[in-house]
């Protein structure tokens, strides 16, 4: 009886090991539950965004209603809706079922503008980047980075109604003393001419690569007369 017993435990335990479990048939991670957007960016004015969540673990997971986080300050924040919306708890069964659930971003006031959020459901949270007021947006992928970081990522976001023109390449300024002043890159301008249509995005890969050493403090990066503030730490 006793090795029947060890028998059992011993495959609860193998069952459980994500590295047996680490991918379904169809490519959805099993061992975890994992939530998924439907895109990872949207304009400034989107009523709602699509959540799916997947359950790969080895039980029963118990959801309600979305939650809504924003990056401010270094922290996620919970952003609270002007109306709670009750919803009927439902079960995921385990391994491989999926849930969906509409988060309705119209139910907050003041409106939501641009920057960093994540849609909760279930214990897991999925990112994504309202960008765009009715104008062309930079935003950079994160708020800091570490002193050294030699690349940073951008979106480039055309939220107007007429097509942007600019150029490949890009500026830094730097705030000091009250005031933003270019400092680099130090490599020269290109007059390579790129287009940007309504609605559409560009991620920009920037390197960090100016004439002196860019400590500690707040940069923006600049594509003509649009800029993204970033601050190195």
């Amino acid at each position: 009886m006793a090795k029947i017993i060890s028998f059992f435990t011993a495959m609860f335990l193998i069952l459980q090991s994500p590295f047996l479990f680490a991918f379904g048939r169809d490519g959805r991670a099993l061992g975890k539950a994992t939530l998924v957007l439907e895109e990872s960016s949207y304009a400034v004015g989107t009523e709602s965004v699509q959540a799916t969540l997947h359950n790969g673990t080895l039980r029963s997971l118990t959801i309600g209603g979305p939650s809504l986080q924003r990056w401010e300050d270094g922290a996620w924040n919970d952003v609270k809706p002007r109306y709670e919306i009750a919803c009927a708890p439902y079960t995921l069964k385990p391994l491989r079922s999926t849930g969906y659930v509409t988060c309705d971003l119209t139910n907050y006031a003041p409106p939501l503008g641009p920057g960093r959020y994540r849609v909760g459901m279930g214990g897991e949270y999925a990112e994504f980047t309202l960008v765009g007021e009715g104008k062309v947006s930079l935003t950079p992928e994160f708020d800091s980075y570490p002193v050294g970081t030699r690349e940073i990522k951008a979106l480039l976001y055309n939220g107007s109604a007429a097509r942007f023109d600019y150029t490949v390449g890009y500026g830094i300024d730097k705030f000091i003393d009250g005031e933003w002043v270019w400092i680099g890159p130090n490599f020269g301008f290109i007059t390579l001419m790129q287009y940007l249509y309504p609605g559409i995005g560009v991620t920009l890969e920037c390197e960090l690569s100016c004439d002196a050493p860019m400590e500690a403090g707040r940069y923006r990066l600049t594509v003509r007369d649009v800029y993204g503030e970033f601050t190195l730490v």
